[in-house]
C-alpha cells in the first residue's frame, strides 16, 4: 500500500467514525429526550396520585361519619309520614302554634343515588326562642335531616311573634325491590 492508499483508508476511516459518532450522538439525545419526557409524565402523575391521596385522606373523617351514622332504611312513603308525625309532635313540644299542619311532599321520581329523601312542608306561628328550639331540633345530622328551606315574615297583627314557612328534609336509603315485596305481602 502505497501513502496515498493509506491517507485514504485513513480518512475514510475518520469520516465512517465521524458518521458512527454523529448517528450514536443522536440516537442518544432522541432516547434522552424520550427518557425526560417520561420522567416528567411520571412525576406529574405522583404529583397528581398525593393530591387524590392528601383529598382522600382529608375526606376520611366525612366516610367514617357517614358509616356511623347511616340515613334509615325505608319506603318514601312511610319515612315522608314518619317525618310528619315527627315535625308536629316536636312543635307541639316546643309550644308552636301549627298555621299549616306538616304535609309529606310527593317523591321525586328523578333522584337517583343510594340515597333518597323525603320532604314535609309546614307553616307556624310562634315567638323568636320558640323558633330556634324547634329548628335546632328538627336540624339533626346524625338522623339525616335538615331545614332544607326556611322563610321568615313578621304577622301584621302580633310584633312580639312570626310566622315562618319550613320544609324539612329526611333523607333514607331506599329498600330494595325484594324488600319491598316483603313489605307489600
Amino acid at each position: 500500500m502505497n501513502d496515498r492508499e493509506k491517507k485514504l483508508i485513513v480518512i475514510l476511516f475518520g469520516a465512517a467514525l465521524i458518521i458512527v459518532s454523529l448517528f450514536g450522538y443522536t440516537s442518544m439525545s432522541a432516547a434522552l429526550q424520550k427518557k425526560r419526557v417520561e420522567l416528567k409524565t411520571g412525576a406529574d402523575e405522583l404529583k397528581l396520585k398525593y393530591s387524590q391521596l392528601d383529598e382522600a385522606n382529608a375526606r376520611m373523617a366525612e366516610v367514617t361519619w357517614l358509616a356511623e351514622n347511616m340515613p334509615a332504611e325505608g319506603a318514601h312513603a312511610s319515612i315522608g309520614a314518619d317525618l310528619a308525625t315527627f315535625t308536629e309532635q316536636s312543635a307541639k313540644k316546643q309550644r308552636i302554634d301549627i298555621k299549616k299542619r306538616p304535609s309529606p311532599q310527593r317523591e321525586d321520581e328523578n333522584e337517583m343515588g343510594d340515597f333518597r329523601s323525603a320532604v314535609v312542608k309546614v307553616q307556624v306561628n310562634c315567638r323568636d326562642a320558640e323558633l330556634y328550639r324547634w329548628l335546632c331540633d328538627l336540624q339533626n345530622p346524625k338522623k339525616a335531616r335538615a331545614i332544607t328551606y326556611l322563610k321568615i315574615t313578621p304577622p301584621r297583627d302580633d310584633k312580639t311573634r312570626i310566622d315562618c314557612s319550613l320544609e324539612v328534609t329526611q333523607w333514607f336509603t331506599p329498600l330494595s325491590e325484594d324488600d319491598e315485596d316483603l313489605v307489600n305481602e
